[in-house]
Parts: structure tokens; sequence; C-alpha cells
């Protein structure tokens, strides 16, 4: 029983594991990454199923706005990781603490998702308004 500081933690870490443990928890996030980019690939692909049925041809229902969507959630979790490696890294190299900056690679993925969403949606709303 420890009978020293309250919270004591159970495995001490010393400033030489930061790194080690940081890099471990880049890599939990970015499997949970992968599978949200799984979801995102689902929804890109069923986006264009109503292409062809439209008069003017929404941006989605191009080759270029297929291939955006295609890639989008996947550059972003790329970029992600290199955020938040490169940043991390860099700060625990300066005796900083790096885990402000899983929240930079959180940021580059949803900027991808919400730009993904943003194409995926663009036209639908004129095509309804058309069709009423």
């Amino acid at each position: 029983m420890n009978t020293g500081t309250p919270y004591a933690s159970a495995l001490p870490c010393t400033p030489d594991q930061w790194p080690l443990l940081y890099l471990c928890a880049i890599a939990v996030l970015a499997g949970f990454g992968l599978l949200v980019n799984l979801g995102a690939l689902y929804v890109s692909i069923f986006a264009t199923d109503d292409c062809g049925t439209t008069t003017p041809t929404p941006f989605r229902c191009t080759t270029a706005a297929t291939l955006t969507m295609y890639a989008l959630p996947w550059a972003g979790l790329i970029g992600a990781v290199v955020a938040a490696v490169g940043l991390g890294l860099d700060a625990a190299g300066r005796c900083d603490s790096p885990w402000r900056f899983l929240l930079a690679g959180a940021g580059a993925h949803l900027v991808s998702l919400v730009a993904l969403c943003a194409v995926v949606m663009w036209g639908r709303g004129e095509r309804k308004a058309s069709s009423s």
C-alpha cells in the first residue's frame, strides 16, 4: 500500500518515456481515425447515387469531385498524424508537454471531414428546390 502522495501513479513515467507514450496515443487515435475514414468512404461512395438524374450536373458527380471525396479523409488523417507527431516531438525535445498537439492533429482531420461533407452536400439543395 502506498502511504506517500495520495494520487501517485502505479506506473511512474520518466521524461524519457513520454515520447513513446505520446506516439502510442497517436497510434490509437490514428486507428480510430481509420474507422472514421471507412465510414466517410461509405458515405462518399453512395453520395453519387443520384448522378445522371439531374439536368445540371452537380459538382459531386464530376470525376474531380469523386476523387476529392475519396482522397480528402485520407489526406486529413495523414496530415493529422504528421502534425501531431512533428509538433509533439518537437515540443518534447524542448522539454515541453506534447499532449496539446493532439488537438492540432484532430483539427486537421476534422477539417478534411468537414470539407468532405461540403463536397457531398454541394448541389443537393438546388436539386430539391427544382423538383418542388
